[in-house]
């Protein structure tokens, strides 16, 4: 009778907990049979020092019998290793904790801690899968890392390899949403990270808590995948907040709240990264806001660029480095002086990079801009952005055009020097006074950078390509001259996010009409930039 209430009740909440989240994604979401797999029918409890059988075998049973939801009950449960299979929901419920097994001396054999994988101070993920498709890891209840002996062990043996607590490689259709993971030995939550892409993947309403001391433990790293919405995440620890890796594609980032940790961040594998919208997110003490961070041997130039990331409607609170984009990651000193290498196919390169509306206050830094001599940072552009620094202006070396306008603007100290270093290797800047900080653009140019509704466009302005995101299925998307002469019509095939190449168009003014499925058109005004 007990088992019933507990599973009626869990129903509840579960239905309550994937209405919210459905509600508020445009990505598709897994779609999970009703059957519940409690797993305490299957030997778990929360006296054992390890329940992996138990939870895997209901893990199983839910998979054979066509999926289903696994449901950890209120109490604390500890686990080894778990493994996903497809067409599964792993639900903690409100009151639940499982906590991985200890850190134990780095040979996994002592009674009750976690095994390594067949070496030495080698470790597994805590809740693994691969290859999968329409799997959640949802619910209200708390995963425990336990993560101090490891990061302990991690300052004396930095070749030790840490489980993250959930990474799941190369699937399609992924919810992790409404948890709290906390104290990971490693990152907290990976996706992909694998030379196989993943598709469809969505994080949200979930909490991420670490000391800002811990080592390497990212809230959330994505990693080949196409189609990622990250949103409504409370995340404070000790490294990056988010990483996106290598080809990590279409992703969007919004409504996020960041503590402690490196920032948003890109790299430092740095490959085939594109069309990136981070939107109404704040941060508070951070380390870095907004980062770019790659080096010679972990990039890709062409096609495998980093290019589209749109910055918007951000307010930045006690952040060290508000806005840090380098080419020389892990080196201390970049020199203006270094020579230019050959272009390579790890060579870094950024291009076409928005920050839109965004205030910063009581940051350390005003920014760090700095590409390569043989590959230049290209079209960054600050469109009523506000910084406030304390220490030292925003240092800009190895960058092709970099625009402030509508009344952007960079205010420090009269005794910390100029506002914005504008070296000979920075090129084409404009809008900005760079001994004083004040803008020269204060007049608004009346291009807006396209959001109505569940309508985004971006980048505007734009350079060779411009990206349509909505909720709603796109059925036409054409391009016209100020005049009213039609220029360019593409079928979207009723896709939700369609690509308009316009590189062969020359710079200035032209509309953008966007016709839904639905039959309602939408126009706006968008300006093409030479590249």
């Amino acid at each position: 009778m007990q088992t019933d209430l507990c599973k009626a009740l869990i129903t509840l909440l579960l239905f309550s907990t994937l209405n919210s989240v459905k509600a508020t994604n445009s990505i598709p979401l897994p779609v999970i049979p009703a059957t519940q797999f409690l797993i305490t029918d299957y030997g778990a409890s929360t006296s054992s020092i390890d329940n992996a059988t138990s939870i895997n075998a209901a893990i199983s049973a839910a998979n054979t019998a066509g999926g289903g939801t696994v449901i950890l009950p209120k109490g604390t449960f500890l686990s080894g290793p778990i493994t996903m299979k497809s067409n599964v929901n792993l639900f903690l419920a409100e009151g639940d904790t499982l906590k991985i097994l200890p850190y134990g001396s780095g040979n996994g054999i002592l009674p009750g801690t976690y095994p390594n994988n067949g070496t030495l101070d080698q470790y597994n993920p805590f809740i693994y899968g691969k290859s999968l498709s329409n799997i959640e890891v949802s619910g209200s209840g708390t995963i425990e890392g336990q993560g101090s002996p490891w990061w302990t062990a991690f300052t004396t043996n930095a070749n030790m390899k840490r489980p993250s607590l959930i990474r799941l490689v190369a699937s399609n259709t992924v919810l992790v949403t409404g948890i709290t993971l906390q104290n990971s030995p490693g990152v907290h939550v990976t996706i992909g990270q694998s030379s196989t892409m993943g598709s469809n993947a969505t994080i949200s309403y979930i909490t991420v808590k670490a000391p800002n001391t811990s080592p390497n433990t990212d809230a959330i790293d994505t990693w080949y995948c196409k189609g990622v919405n990250i949103h409504h995440c409370n995340l404070s620890e000790g490294d990056d907040n988010v990483a996106m890796d290598s080809y990590s594609q279409n992703v969007s980032i919004s409504d996020c709240t960041f503590g402690y940790g490196h920032g948003v961040s890109v790299g430092s594998y740095a490959i085939g990264v594109n069309n990136v919208t981070v939107d109404s997110c704040t941060f508070t003490n951070t380390t870095n806001g907004i980062r770019l961070k790659s080096a010679r041997d972990r990039g890709g130039n062409g096609v495998n660029a980093v290019y589209n990331m749109s910055y918007s409607n951000i307010t930045m609170t006690n952040v060290t480095w508000p806005f840090y984009i380098t080419s020389y990651y892990q080196t201390s000193s970049p020199s203006q002086t270094d020579p230019a290498q050959a272009v390579t196919g790890t060579t870094p390169s950024w291009k076409n990079i928005y920050f839109k509306n965004i205030t910063v206050t009581n940051s350390t830094y005003a920014g760090f801009i700095w590409g390569l001599p043989e590959m230049y940072v290209n079209n960054v552009v600050f469109d009523n952005v506000k910084i406030s620094a304390t220490s030292r202006g925003m240092q800009t070396c190895f960058v092709d055009t970099l625009i402030f306008k509508n009344c952007s603007s960079i205010t420090i100290p009269s005794s910390k020097g100029n506002a914005i270093y504008l070296p000979l290797d920075t090129l084409n800047v404009r809008g900005i006074n760079g001994i004083t900080g004040k803008s020269t653009s204060c007049v608004a140019a009346g291009i807006e950078d396209i959001k109505t509704g569940s309508l985004h466009c971006f980048p505007n302005p734009a350079t060779n390509h411009v990206t349509i995101n909505t909720d709603n299925a796109i059925s036409k998307v054409r391009l016209y001259t100020l005049t009213g002469i039609k220029i360019k019509e593409d079928d979207a095939h009723k896709s939700t996010q369609f690509l308009m190449d316009i590189s062969t168009f020359s710079a200035g003014y032209y509309i953008l009409s966007i016709e839904l499925d639905s039959g309602i058109s939408t126009s706006f005004k968008l300006m093409k930039v030479n590249s």
